[in-house]
């Protein structure tokens, strides 16, 4: 509690920040933690705990998108198989590579063969990086798998993507503790009340939750990071 209220306090002095993020989840914690990193001035203001909304409700993977192949968003795709290589890379203590198992029932809307070129194609989009695609024969998933009803289906396949097996909020926290480590002013249960802009700055209303307090906090860049509360 000392650190934050003095880093409240230090908001509130009328220093002119390079960028004053609003909103401690990833986007906020990891814009804190990049722009922190090169040297820039960084505040980072949260109205809650950080990490404690969406950031906290994650399916904890790293994926891929292999469901966006079917709408043919073949760049992104691209962009978030390389996404999650980088992170299964840089942090190998917190991310690691998942096997999935998908069986393909009959009558569905594609045939097998194309679904399995499909996983090929979301191996390839990735560089390879992860474990190869497998068809799985009927028979393999018996073999495997004896608690699937195989009567209804045509077979399945396996293929890779990764996720989070650490706690989400405190994957997130680590970005806030990393900028704050390199200069970041962050505080949570700060909430804005709103932005104006003046002589070429933005001015940001801010309330101490906690207290009630009202600040200003005066930056040059000015990031809405807040999720759903974008608004």
């Amino acid at each position: 509690m000392k650190l934050r209220d003095s880093n409240i306090e230090k908001l509130g002095q009328g220093t002119c920040y390079d960028a004053l993020i609003i909103g401690g989840g990833i986007n906020g914690a990891v814009s804190a933690a990049a722009l922190s990193g090169k040297g820039v001035k960084v505040a980072l203001i949260d109205q809650r705990d950080f990490a404690g909304f969406t950031s906290q409700q994650s399916s904890n993977l790293a994926w891929g998108g292999i469901k966006y192949l079917e709408s043919h968003d073949y760049r992104l795709v691209r962009e978030l198989c390389l996404g999650r290589n980088h992170l299964i890379e840089n942090y190998p203590s917190r991310v690691k590579e998942i096997r999935f198992y998908s069986t393909i029932e009959r009558g569905f809307r594609f045939p097998p063969l194309l679904l399995w070129l499909g996983t090929w194609v979301y191996w390839l989009f990735g560089n390879g990086f992860t474990k190869t695609p497998r068809w799985l024969s009927r028979q393999t998933i018996n073999a495997e798998e004896p608690v699937i009803d195989t009567s209804r289906f045509h077979g399945g396949f396996e293929y890779s993507d990764a996720y989070l097996h650490d706690n989400d909020s405190r994957f997130v926290f680590q970005f806030v503790r990393s900028a704050m480590d390199r200069g970041c002013i962050a505080a949570n249960y700060v909430e804005s009340l709103g932005a104006r802009r003046e002589e070429g700055y933005w001015i940001t209303r801010a309330r101490d939750v906690l207290t009630g307090k009202t600040l200003e906090i005066r930056s040059t860049v000015l990031i809405n990071a807040s999720g759903p509360f974008v608004n």
